[in-house]
């Protein structure tokens, strides 16, 4: 028996929840991001104490939203409970304590929205009829500057007036309403409240609709305790259990049949459309196109998701067939009725309308009001007269449109049936689309159970979770129902018995974007036998997951050489799941922690270890006076204090850095390179160019250096000629504010507080890196002393990045394992001093120590900042060619022959006549200056004298010239007049604004505008600059001007969105004046890279100066133009872009295969990930990632806050020894204001070789090694000796042109994946030749004999055992043994010799252990060619 659903109790429910929608242009323009609000209604004094009685009254608050710019109430109102007040007995007006809560949530973020409060005072009648009198109303603000940008959980009390009258004078009022004049207050009545944003909410909006103000009374379905009116259960939200259900096997009968309620649609529609045109239309002029069920779950206050769209076949039951999906006309479909009813002989009453596919709802929450709602709406088509044809020569007029006919509601959480009935209404009823409804039959002469079912039936089977879990009876798809089947004996709820059949899975449709079935699949004309075996086949299917989506194909015939092996399971049997699910991925890029080596590991020496260093002749650091500087105990805390450093009078501060000695580590891994006694540097130090230092040798242990005796100290030796020199290697850097850019003192200051030094220490002879260490730099700010310095033994940390498979990981194992590897591999001594100086103040440059208050306001000429100097027509004497005027307001009369070459060649006036201008920038002395200058006065006297009384021809001729140059001038001064003009015009409209932007950081100003014209102008904002962009978002505007204290107001859609112009628009009223907000922000960077080696102290530097002025440190210019409607500038802005010194916060280096992608996640450090809020959305963290190269691909996905935070970097590699260098900012906010770190990357494209071999065995190859240009001397070297050997190891000749052979032996000594490198050096030039990334794949050896045996823990000198080797062989071989772990196992020879078939006692020696643990050793028997013969497992358990 199925049982019968209504919904009459949720349909109830829904008729209480009704809203009023925004403003048609707010609901077109809001944001998709909604934001949850919390206001609070605390206390209202004040009140009016009676009203129209001498009973003290009650009191209801009420609250809306209203649109302050377009005179709309919107939303829903809530009503608040009834309270009495507080006090009131004489004169003292009574206290209203509310404290009551209301919540919402809204996408439209204005602060012309506001919340609309009136307090009623209730009052009981002589009638039990109670009486309401407003007593007092207000207007709270809700949104303004610090609710939309910070994520505040208050913003403290606020409180605002009671004004008499009502809410509705606000239709008649204009903003801004407090300073409307007809507004009377209340005197000493006011209304407390807090307005908050809550991010509780965040997780539950989906039940709530928007801008529906909700309280704590409210009833809200889905909600934990939402039900339960003395619990606030919106403080913090919690969602119901969710209970995935399918719909399957979906009928809907329409009454009296389909195809009469199809015929009477529509003649209804096709009257309507006669009534509408006010016309008679010939012929029907409507067609259903399509069927549809909308399906969505309503807790009835809203749609949990977006509905889905389901097709719906109209499905003959007598005839077992289908269809057509669509009728062209009504007369068609008249046709196609006659002809069946000809072909069966029966009527077509038992047709009805199938969902072939089923449902799948994620969404439904357990709670008796969340139900399932079903919308059936119709596509229809418009047919064009041919008439309106002829007329419009257009099918303009043809279109479709959709109707809603039915619909109903089922309470899966109240049905305890698998096959439910649902009744489907109609006519002029509220239902959740807010739509209308296509009319009801009359049921006056009908029974009730028959006017339940008037509009329709549907009859559907649902379960919980993946699907019915037993199979059903397909009788309702073979036998047609009526009517007549009815009964209700029992129970009025149990109507039809009709069991249902099963149809199988389909895919889950996504959105309201309908599934277009395959027409060509489905031929009306199959017959009953065909259509009764797919069905049947489709019973005996034992699992719902494998079940068909199309149960109505056909057989097709055999295809494509297909047999009938594979003929005989239809393609209706293929498996389909609902959707493509993506399983768990471990990527290839493991993710690698950003900070290696950490400055904590830095140790200060002992009191032998300072007198043995200064015993050593290290270059003496003395201050001014000539003194030893302050010396700071690294071991103990260091203070700064920036304010102090900024103000001390010492400002230039000389950086020295001193290497002093070098600890080659005798650690466990043996990756020490062994290969020479010399290494160099690379570090970059603030803003400068990265350092490459010179090799440096290290000298003979000093054992007394540190007390660890295992370490082996070398001092660090200048070389002179490949011999010793002066002890230790100083860098020094002299920071002159003189020669630095203005403010850059104090950005340096900061640098020395904040940052680390990170030093790269490299092999002299191999190139290869020995690793990396840091120093924090916070020990070089002086704290008010003259000079300071302090000494270090830096860990010197090797980090290995392993290649990790990819795998797709099950659901049980959620192990990550790290993709890199990190040791020690030495420790550096270091030293490093400040030593402050006074500022020369007789230098030729004079920059200012600091820079001037910026202004991020700046007013153009048009708007008041008349600061127009004047000058003359001629623009070069007054602008810069930058378009910046001069600060230079006097100009000076000069001969133009000398400010124009083009005029001095025309003029005919001999050049020895002018008078040359003064110089002032000559170098020599002014008595030297004025005797030339007379000497030249007397020799032009003198020749003027002699031509004093010539002929008169040679003064004709004189004059004739003169005159010549005379019109040559004017004729120049008319074709520059217009230009001149131009040109100052255009200054008087321009305004000068300088910038100082580094990299990566975003740089805000605003532009004050006004409109000259008394008309108004579309103004049009055009610029050249990439980096420069206006900002058009408010939610970014309001953002900066928080961040910078910009204390100006935001405008809400100022900007023309719908220009077709390129550039930002905006629209001024006559002399109006507007603020535009710019953001400059560039990713320009130096992207070259050094050559791998050191630097050569001998070979002379090339001069870079020209180089310089090309970095991204250059002064830049930018003209931006503010153009009217008549193409012509209203403003000019100029502006100077001076770029600061960026800081680098880390340097990576990698090396990866050439020609192929480089991939890398890096994790950020803790403290900045735990540090940053959530920007992603609730619980979550959003980091942003920009690049300085264009080509590269960087990306941060969001992650739950206290996750780790992983950044995604993707660059591709050229061709070998490429070396690609760029940078990578990080930002903590949308808006990319400041970067929270900038990385430096490196990467080093390598040739690669993959090979494949046995653990503990010796595989070999070959290397083809070609010859430069020139014969070279050179060696080839090893990343790790110890398990890649190479030949020939010695140097040998490079023949020029020639192609030499490399043989490579490699074993390694533990499975998985590896990586070596190889160098080929110029022993000469000390620079890399070639070099080779060797990827070995190392698989396990065969065990064939295992041993356990348990070892005392620190058991003296170890334990010796023994183990035989019998020789399979019948002649004499010999072999030789190694141990995977050789500081735990060692043997008593290492070769040995068998006879053929005797045995060999192996003597082993066990290293003692100090701590407990279990150890596994394999030992390897290999043969003379190191092929291994046996492999034996010893598990070791210290006990």
């Amino acid at each position: 028996m199925a049982a019968f659903s209504s919904g009459e109790r949720w349909k109830e429910f829904f008729s209480k929840t009704t809203q009023l929608p925004p403003a048609f242009e707010r609901e077109h323009s809001i944001p998709d991001i909604s934001t949850p609000l919390h206001i609070t209604l605390n206390t209202i004094e004040g009140l009016i104490g009676k009203v129209d009685s001498d009973k003290q009254p009650d009191y209801q608050v009420y609250v809306s939203l209203y649109d302050l710019a377009y005179r709309h109430f919107f939303g829903s109102q809530w009503v608040g409970p009834i309270l009495a007040p507080q006090g009131g007995g004489g004169a003292k007006r009574p206290k209203l304590k509310y404290n009551e809560s209301l919540y919402f949530h809204t996408s439209i973020h204005n602060a012309n929205i506001v919340a609309v409060v009136e307090v009623v005072a209730i009052t009981q009648g002589a009638s039990a009829k109670p009486k309401r009198v407003s007593c007092g109303w207000s207007v709270l603000r809700i949104f303004d500057e610090e609710i939309l940008i910070k994520e505040a959980s208050s913003k403290g009390m606020q409180k605002v007036q009671l004004n008499y009258g009502t809410p509705r004078a606000l239709f008649f009022m204009d903003e801004p309403v407090e300073d409307n004049e007809f507004l009377k207050p209340i005197p000493d009545c006011s209304l407390s409240f807090t307005v908050a944003k809550h991010k509780a909410m965040f997780g539950v909006m989906s039940l709530i609709p928007e801008n529906t103000l909700v309280g704590r009374s409210d009833t809200i379905p889905g909600l934990l305790d939402g039900s339960n009116q003395s619990t606030d259960s919106l403080k913090k939200p919690k969602l119901l259990n969710q209970v995935p259900i399918q719909i399957n096997n979906l009928r809907i009968q329409l009454h009296p049949t389909v195809e009469k309620f199809d015929e009477e649609l529509c003649e209804a529609l096709h009257k309507d459309r006669e009534g509408t045109e006010n016309k008679k239309l010939a012929g029907t002029s409507i067609s259903i196109l399509e069927r549809r069920l909308i399906v969505g779950v309503h807790n009835g206050l809203n749609f949990l998701e977006k509905p889905e769209t389901m097709h719906l076949e109209v499905y003959d039951e007598v005839t077992k067939t289908l269809k057509p999906q669509s009728s062209p006309n009504l007369r068609r479909s008249k046709r196609f009725h006659t002809s069946q009813k000809a072909a069966t002989g029966t009527d077509s009453a038992s047709t009805c309308l199938v969902m072939k596919n089923k449902v799948e709802l994620n969404e439904v929450l357990d709670d008796p009001m969340c139900a399932v709602v079903f919308t059936l709406e119709y596509v229809v088509g418009h047919k064009i007269s041919e008439e309106e044809k002829r007329l419009s020569q257009s099918i303009t007029k043809g279109h479709t449109q959709t109707v809603s006919v039915r619909w109903g509601v089922l309470n899966p959480v109240l049905q305890a049936n698998n096959t439910v009935q649902v009744s489907l209404q109609g006519g002029p009823t509220t239902f959740p689309d807010y739509d209308f409804l296509f009319k009801m039959p009359n049921t006056k002469m009908q029974n009730l159970q028959a006017s339940r079912v008037a509009g329709g039936m549907m009859t559907l089977q649902w379960g919980r979770g993946s699907g019915i879990s037993e199979p059903l009876p397909t009788s309702h798809l073979l036998q047609p129902s009526s009517i007549s089947s009815m009964h209700s004996e029992a129970d009025e709820t149990m109507l039809m018995d009709t069991p249902t059949g099963r149809k199988p899975p389909s895919g889950k449709r996504n959105g309201s974007v309908p599934q277009i079935p395959q027409q060509s699949l489905l031929q009306p004309e199959m017959t009953a036998a065909m259509y009764s075996s797919v069905l049947q086949q489709q019973m005996t299917t034992p699992s719902i997951n494998i079940q068909p989506s199309y149960p109505y194909m056909p057989v097709q015939q055999p295809m494509y050489g297909y047999g009938p092996a594979y003929q005989q399971t239809p393609r209706s049997t293929v498996p389909s799941g609902p959707e493509m699910k993506e399983l768990p991925y471990q990527p290839l890029h493991a993710p690698i922690m950003a900070l290696p080596p950490q400055p904590s590991r830095q140790q200060g020496l002992s009191r032998a270890a300072y007198a043995k260093l200064y015993s050593t002749d290290f270059p003496a650091i003395l201050d001014a006076n000539g003194e030893p500087p302050e010396v700071i105990d690294v071991q103990k805390a260091w203070e700064v204090d920036l304010n102090r450093e900024i103000q001390d009078p010492l400002q230039c501060n000389e950086i020295v850095f001193q290497f002093l000695a070098f600890d080659r580590s005798s650690s466990d891994e043996k990756y020490v390179t062994d290969h020479g006694n010399t290494i160099f540097f690379t570090f970059q130090f603030y803003r400068l160019p990265q350092v490459t230092t010179e090799r440096v040798l290290l000298s003979k242990p000093k054992n007394e250096l540190v007390s660890d005796n295992t370490s082996m100290p070398y001092i660090i030796h200048r070389m002179e000629k490949d011999q010793s020199g002066p002890a230790g290697l100083q860098m020094k850097y002299m920071m002159d504010p003189a020669y630095m850019k203005p403010g850059e003192v104090n950005m340096f200051l900061q640098h020395l507080s904040r940052q680390v030094l990170y030093i790269d220490v490299w092999d002299g002879e191999s190139l290869f890196l020995i690793g990396q260490c840091a120093v924090d730099l916070k020990y070089l700010c002086r704290n008010g002393h003259e000079a300071v310095q302090s000494t270090f033994e830096l860990d010197v940390m090797k980090t290995e990045y392993k290649e990790m498979p990819n795998r797709v990981m099950d659901s049980g194992n959620s192990a990550q394992y790290p993709g890199y590897k990190t040791w020690l591999n030495g420790k550096l001594h270091f030293r490093m001093a400040n030593v402050g100086y006074v500022v020369d103040h007789k230098s030729q440059i004079v920059t200012p120590l600091t820079v001037q208050n910026k202004s991020h306001v700046i007013i153009s000429q048009t708007a008041g900042n008349i600061s127009y100097p004047g000058g003359s027509l001629d623009g070069v004497s007054i602008t810069t060619k930058s378009g910046l005027s001069s600060k230079k307001k006097v100009v000076r009369a000069h001969h133009i022959a000398e400010k124009n070459k083009e005029i001095a060649q025309l003029l005919s006036t001999h050049n020895d006549q002018m008078v040359p201008e003064k110089d002032e920038s000559s170098q020599e002395g002014d008595s030297e200056k004025k005797r030339k200058l007379a000497r030249m006065e007397a020799l032009r006297q003198k020749q003027g004298v002699d031509n004093k009384f010539n002929t008169v021809m040679a003064f004709k001729t004189e004059k004739q010239e003169r005159m010549k140059d005379y019109k040559t001038l004017e004729i120049y001064r008319l074709q520059t007049k217009k230009d001149g003009i131009l040109n100052m015009l255009s200054q008087s409209i321009s305004t000068e604004h300088v910038i100082h932007p580094s990299f990566g950081t975003s740089e805000f100003f605003e532009f004050v505008l006004k409109n000259p014209l008394n008309v108004q102008q579309t103004i049009t904002i055009e610029h050249e600059d990439s980096d420069l962009r206006v900002i058009t978002d408010a939610r970014e505007w309001r953002y900066f001007k928080q961040l910078n204290h910009v204390m100006t107001q935001v405008e809400e859609d100022m900007f023309i969105k719908d220009s077709s112009s390129q550039y930002p628009q905006v629209f001024l009223r006559p002399k109006e004046t507007v603020q535009i907000p710019f953001k400059y922000l560039s990713y320009t960077a130096e992207h070259t890279a050094q050559p791998q080696g050191p630097s050569d102290p001998y070979k002379p530097k090339k001069d870079q100066s020209l180089k310089k002025t090309l970095q991204p440190m250059q002064t830049r210019y930018a003209r931006i133009l503010f153009k009217g409607e008549d193409s012509k500038a209203v403003s000019i802005l100029h502006l100077k872009i001076e770029p600061q010194p960026h800081v680098v916060n880390q340097t990576f280096r990698f090396y990866h295969p050439e020609q192929s992608f480089f991939k890398k996640s890096i994790r950020l450090p803790g403290s900045l990930s735990i540090s940053t809020p959530s920007m992603g959305g609730p619980g979550t963290m959003q980091f942003y990632v920009r690049c300085s190269d264009s080509n590269v691909i960087s990306e941060c996905k969001p992650t739950q806050s206290g996750e780790p935070v992983d950044v995604f970097i993707k660059a591709a590699l050229a061709a070998s020894p490429q070396i690609k260098h760029f940078y990578v900012c990080i930002y903590s906010d949308a808006f990319l204001t400041r970067p929270a770190q900038v990385w430096q990357l490196y990467i080093h494209a390598l040739q690669k070789v993959d090979v494949s071999c046995v653990e503990g065995q010796t595989s070999r190859f070959n290397l083809l090694l070609r010859g430069t240009q020139a014969s070279r001397l050179v060696r080839s070297f090893s990343s790790n000796p110890r398990e890649m050997q190479l030949y020939p190891s010695e140097q040998f000749l490079l023949a020029a042109g020639a192609v030499h052979e490399l043989s490579v032996a490699v074993r390694p000594m533990k499975e998985g994946t590896k990586q070596f490198h190889l160098n080929v050096i110029d022993v000469e030039c000390h620079q890399l030749v070639r070099t080779w990334l060797i990827s070995v794949s190392c698989q396990p050896p065969s065990i064939s004999r295992a041993f356990e045996l348990q070892l005392p823990v620190g058991g003296g000198k170890g334990s010796n055992k023994k183990i035989t080797y019998t020789n399979p062989y019948p002649h004499r071989r010999e072999y030789h043994t190694l141990s995977s772990r050789e500081d735990l196992l060692q043997f008593r020879e290492n070769h040995f010799i068998v006879e053929g078939g005797e045995t060999y006692t192996i003597g082993l020696k066990f290293i003692p252990m100090m701590k407990p643990g279990v150890a596994e050793i394999l030992v390897f028997i290999n043969d003379e060619d190191d092929k291994n013969e046996e492999t034996f497992k010893i598990t070791a358990t210290y006990m």
